[in-house]
């Protein structure tokens, strides 16, 4: 592709350089540049992009784009301004700002693969997930070929691409959307979170349903949201590029979020909303914890089957009332795509989502859950949905991230320990953080509940002391990592599986 041909997309202020250079590829990253590509320079919160805009035309990079009045593109300006004894070859594009600019590029790159999929975006501080999970199986009964982009990975079929981001970065997005185009999917369902409409990955896409979980103080402090204003403003733009948007009428942000809405709106709760369950009811055998509801409309007369008064009833094998609320999320978005709600109850009588309420099998009757909880309101309503499930013990093994708000480490400490019977305090990904630090403040938590609580460092020592003290009856949470196969420390990560830890530990003790 000519570079003139590609920036015909976007406004730029200035160009120095060959505007007829071929463009093979692009990047906001120096090490993936080769011969031809176009670099953007992007400033991170630990690194600017710019520092690394020479270096890529030294790798080969056709052009570079970089901010005006950033210190860096001065300087290079200057250098390839001098026809004699200049240092590197290439071409320069100037921008207002490169992060409004990087994803259009790399959608007019990618040929705009998302304007012909039929496309979902989900958003909300918990419950993306599986939301995304349970539309893409609810699309794919329907005979939809469907991918799915998200905090586990990047699915195509039966491929998976490992992900950094739960959004990925805009060209990482934009070449994966082409790869699903081409293998065949004519939909496609993802994650947005609030950190990928903020850093613009998702910029000028538009979706045809945006569908809004649900809204908690999270992802506030450095290098994510300033303050939660911030966290909702960003979460509330998706749905000013949807043609519909789902949204979760129980939520007390909801109408926040959608204040500005340029779309049609559909609601969904557990009580009232467009979509709604009713004659909630808990399941429970050895293999699994679950729950079934009846699907009602608003209205009430609308029937779902043939004949008035028909009725279709949802079994989820999974527990809790907000994965009743995120079913409910995936059938009215199914609904507005053309899928009938009992293909979609029979799709979701078998969804399995890694690493959420995900039960790991055990014997004599010790449920074991590995869940991703990893903040208070989270962790607060995976405990209380567990233990309406009556067990004789509810225990409790989690840690919290590094460089996360230390009131994020109290309030999960704080959550345990007034839900579960015991608390096995341990590490999740400390980062670049002291683990005494971050344990400190979880047991700061549990002291302020008075819950009762062991504290085991090595994560693997951790699950094995859960399991091996486990009861008949007893309900075993292994929380924060989820569907996660590493653990994060200076910089390092560690393969880590909580599902294959826990297997081996049920192998051991039981």
């Amino acid at each position: 592709m000519v570079l003139s041909g590609l920036l015909s997309h976007v406004g730029y202020t200035r160009l120095r350089g060959n505007a007829r250079s071929e463009v093979t590829g692009i990047t906001c990253d120096s090490r993936e540049v080769k011969s031809g590509a176009l670099f953007v320079c992007l400033a991170g919160c630990r690194v600017d992009g710019h520092l690394f805009a020479e270096e890529a035309l030294r790798r080969g990079a056709s052009a570079v784009v970089m901010e005006e009045g950033n210190r860096e593109a001065k300087k290079l300006e200057e250098q390839l301004s001098k026809q004699e004894g200049r240092q590197v070859g290439g071409t320069l594009v100037l921008v207002a700002s490169t992060r409004r600019v990087f994803s259009p590029l790399a959608a007019a790159f990618y040929g705009y693969p998302l304007r012909s999929m039929v496309s979902v975006a989900v958003t909300g501080t918990k419950g993306k997930t599986t939301t995304a999970y349970m539309l893409r199986q609810i699309l794919s009964e329907a005979g939809h070929k469907t991918g799915l982009i998200g905090t586990n990975g990047a699915f195509i079929g039966e491929k998976r691409l490992p992900l950094s981001h739960t959004t990925p970065e805009a060209h990482e997005l934009q070449k994966i959307l082409r790869e699903m185009k081409d293998c065949g999917c004519s939909h496609v369902v993802m994650e947005v979170s609030s950190q990928g409409i903020k850093m613009e990955r998702v910029a000028e896409l538009h979706f045809t349903c945006g569908i809004f979980t649900n809204l908690s103080p999270d992802h506030i402090g450095p290098g994510e949201h300033e303050n939660f204003e911030d966290y909702l403003y960003q979460k509330s733009r998706l749905f000013l590029n949807c043609d519909t948007g789902i949204i979760n009428r129980d939520d007390k942000w909801a109408g926040d979020v959608t204040a500005r809405a340029s779309c049609r709106l559909v609601t969904y709760g557990l009580s009232e909303g467009d979509f709604h369950g009713a004659e909630p009811a808990r399941y429970k055998d050895s293999r699994m914890l679950g729950c079934e509801y009846r699907l009602v409309r608003a209205d009430g007369q609308r029937s779902f089957q043939e004949g008035a008064g028909a009725r279709t009833v949802v079994f989820l094998p999974l527990p809790g009332e907000y994965n009743i609320r995120n079913s409910l999320a995936a059938i009215a978005a199914a609904d507005r795509l053309g899928v009938s709600p009992e293909t979609a109850a029979k799709a979701l009588g078998n969804v399995q989502v890694p690493g959420r309420m995900e039960v790991i099998s055990g014997n004599n009757h010790l449920w074991v859950i590995v869940d991703y909880a990893h903040n208070e309101d989270s962790m607060e309503n995976l405990l209380q949905t567990l233990k309406t499930y009556d067990p004789r013990r509810l225990l409790c093994v989690f840690g919290c991230g590094g460089n996360r708000s230390r009131l994020r480490r109290i309030g999960m400490g704080r959550a345990a320990g007034r839900f579960a019977d015991v608390s096995v305090v341990t590490e999740d990904n400390s980062r670049y953080e002291r683990l005494s630090d971050i344990l400190t403040s979880i047991e700061e938590g549990i002291k302020e509940s008075g819950g009762s609580y062991v504290v085991i460092p090595d994560r693997r020592e951790a699950i094995g002391y859960a399991i091996r003290h486990g009861k008949v009856g007893d309900i075993i949470a292994i929380v924060g990592k989820g569907h996660e196969e590493y653990q994060e420390t200076e910089g390092r990560r560690i393969p880590f599986s909580d599902r294959e830890e826990a297997e081996r530990a049920l192998l051991i003790y039981k």
